[in-house]
């Protein structure tokens, strides 16, 4: 009887010893993670710190299957754990790596400012501040470099060598911020920062001219009386992201004779009925999502304007992963 407790004694010291352990051994790291963040974007966000935790949970099988499965239980969540935090709070570069940045532009682009936060938060990661320390230019992939060669050469105002034009652009804009600005240009881009003129079916008798004012270039389509007109383009500045607003013009201010305006709200559903030309490529969407602080290209769509090709700009099909060639 006195050997049974014994034994039962043992067991319970011995399986409270191993909770202590592994408790401990979480403590440690723990403070090691909070301490050192770089460690844990080292391990689980690189392919040789991946190969080292798998090398981990194949040693620890080997010795006991039991903590095994245990060690590689507790890394898968931490491993998901940590691309939760990465695409929620956006990248995060360790201080060596920005310091390395900021000396590096200071050299050679010592009239930009550089806004590291921005820049760690929402367009570049670390391999790619690595790359930029190593290299002193930021990776493009082959079909970005293609669509900035497309649209230096499709510049009026300036004429330089596409291959200088890439190789300067590269010390100064990450691949992200060089993809906003070139979309920008286009008439998506144009439509969802500026807006688009569209007619009100019912018309806009606060903004036509008086009489006297000679309307004959107006009302023959000379000349375009944009107050007439209404403007549909994205709002950035609401809480709850970028919505559609719609700004009618209502006249003049009885005082001082301000321009007035009315804003109402629009339903994306709706947009197809409202803007001519404008067509969903798949389900009615919120456009406004692609110009925002993260940008979130998953609302591909079709704009017919005059005097502009109706096919999408090369560079909204690689933006919205359009299975054509986006040269």
């Amino acid at each position: 009887m006195k050997l049974s407790k014994n034994i039962k004694n043992i067991i319970n010291e011995e399986n409270r010893i191993k909770i202590i352990g592994l408790l401990t051994i979480l403590i440690l790291l723990w403070l090691i993670f909070y301490f050192i963040p770089e460690i844990i974007t080292s391990l689980f966000n690189t392919l040789l710190g991946n190969l080292i935790l798998i090398t981990i949970s194949i040693l620890t099988l080997m010795y006991n299957i039991n903590y095994g499965i245990i060690v590689s239980i507790f890394l898968i969540i931490i491993y998901r754990f940590s691309q939760l935090l990465k695409s929620k709070e956006g990248f995060r570069w360790n201080k060596q790596s920005t310091q390395d940045f900021l000396q590096i532009q200071n050299t050679i682009n010592r009239n930009i400012v550089f806004d590291v936060n921005m820049i760690q938060s929402n367009q570049a990661s670390q391999s790619e501040v690595d790359y930029f320390n190593e290299n002193g230019m930021w990776p493009w992939s082959q079909e970005t470099i293609e669509l900035y060669k497309e649209a230096v050469n499709k510049n009026i105002y300036i004429r330089t060598f596409s291959g200088d034009a890439v190789n300067y652009a590269r010390s100064i804009y990450n691949e992200s911020a060089i993809l906003q600005i070139i979309s920008l240009q286009t008439k998506e881009g144009i439509f969802l920062v500026n807006g688009v003129l569209v007619r009100d079916p019912s018309g806009n008798k606060m903004e036509d001219l008086g009489s006297g004012y000679g309307d004959f270039v107006y009302d023959s389509g000379l000349i375009e009386n944009d107050k007439r007109l209404d403007i549909i383009k994205c709002n950035m500045n609401g809480s709850n992201g970028g919505t559609l607003e719609r700004t009618k013009y209502t006249g003049k201010g009885g005082i001082f004779g301000e321009q007035t305006s009315k804003i109402t709200e629009v339903d994306y559903n709706n947009l197809e009925d409202i803007i001519p030309g404008f067509k969903f490529v798949n389900e009615p969407c919120n456009p406004c999502v692609a110009i925002g602080e993260n940008p979130d290209y998953s609302c591909p769509f079709q704009l017919k304007l005059q005097n502009k090709p109706s096919f999408i700009s090369n560079v909204w099909k690689y933006l919205w992963n359009i299975n054509e060639n986006p040269l």
